[in-house]
């Protein structure tokens, strides 16, 4: 995704170009635009995302400021994936006294002790993909896919992809992310669950090495390659994100291993659906961030409105194959 070229990649650049200005014209955080918020009349709403490289992250903020309105003048931040950058921002607008936040945490502990300064300020925050792991934290509501059964789906693809066939594998974490674990640990249970059937005794999937991938395909594509050269029988990698998996079939294809090696993502952003049509990746289990942040934006206007929400609510995944992707109208134009 971060690297890949053509008329996605300069789209994903016009919608950042376009949140960038948004963040330029409306959150600059001068005296003069609080001022001019106070006297709007609209109360100030902060989205936090971890990073505005990802187009999962852009769809999830942008839907968020469409369902938001006009009642909210809304201020989109990127943290770049760095806890420091997001704790910075959050305190930053605990000063400017925004009224609600929207986060999307870089760290799930991390993010603790900024939001715990929301709180002590009055200010509602509300959670989306990842939580805050934080037990001394008030989190108004948590909207997020079903991570663990999202990892369960990925580990029944991997199993599908391997064809009864067992063999060494390769994971590609991303531990700072709450999500991330949990789809690694339903991966592992399906993997672990697969290889105690009867009948599978010559057919045991092994995780042979289990890797940060920073959820960036730069840094996957490296720690693949580095997998290879220890772990040359590698037959399955799963990859937290499309960004992950991407840069491992980018290694994988580097060292023409593309007939022996089967890659899971997961996210159903385009370009990894583009890469699934294409055979590149296997499958994915899917997300809606689009959904994540109508659902997360909706709840924020009940809480306004006084009326009761969720702590909690999980969206379920979807599996998505070559075939759903030949069918995609989204990737007609591509």
């Amino acid at each position: 995704m971060m690297k890949m070229m053509g008329n996605q990649t300069m789209r994903q650049f016009l919608k950042f170009g376009t949140l960038i200005c948004l963040v330029f014209v409306v959150g600059c955080g001068t005296s003069n635009q609080q001022t001019a918020s106070s006297e709007s009349g609209k109360k100030k709403a902060g989205i936090l995302v971890q990073t505005t490289v990802n187009p999962f992250f852009l769809d999830l903020a942008e839907a968020a400021q469409q369902e938001l309105g006009d009642s909210f003048e809304v201020t989109t931040f990127g943290g770049d994936n760095s806890a420091d950058k997001q704790a910075k921002q959050i305190k930053d607008l605990v000063v400017q006294k925004f009224d609600v936040l929207l986060i999307t945490p870089c760290n799930a502990n991390a993010v603790g002790a900024p939001i715990r300064d929301a709180n002590q300020a009055g200010i509602p925050v509300f959670t989306a993909d990842t939580a805050c792991l934080d037990p001394d934290v008030k989190i108004e509501n948590h909207v997020a896919t079903d991570n663990l059964a999202g990892g369960r789906l990925a580990g029944e693809a991997m199993i599908q992809a391997l064809d009864g066939k067992g063999g060494n594998i390769l994971v590609l974490d991303y531990e700072q992310a709450e999500s991330c674990q949990q789809r690694v640990q339903g991966f592992k249970e399906v993997i672990d669950q697969h290889n105690q059937k009867a009948g599978n005794e010559n057919a045991q999937i092994k995780i042979v090495a289990q890797l940060p991938s920073q959820a960036e395909e730069a840094a996957s594509q490296k720690q693949t390659k580095d997998a290879l050269k220890a772990n040359r029988d590698l037959i399955g990698i799963f990859a937290i994100n499309d960004p992950a998996a991407l840069g491992a079939v980018a290694a994988i294809e580097e060292e023409q291993l593309q007939d022996q090696i089967k890659v899971i993502g997961f996210d159903g952003q385009k370009i990894g659906k583009l890469a699934i049509r294409d055979g590149r990746i296997y499958a994915d289990p899917i997300q809606f961030p689009k959904r994540m942040g109508q659902y997360s934006a909706q709840n924020i206007k009940k809480y306004f409105a006084g009326e009761e929400i969720a702590p909690t609510q999980l969206i379920p995944p979807e599996l998505y194959f070559q075939a759903d992707a030949q069918a995609d109208p989204e990737l007609d134009d591509e």
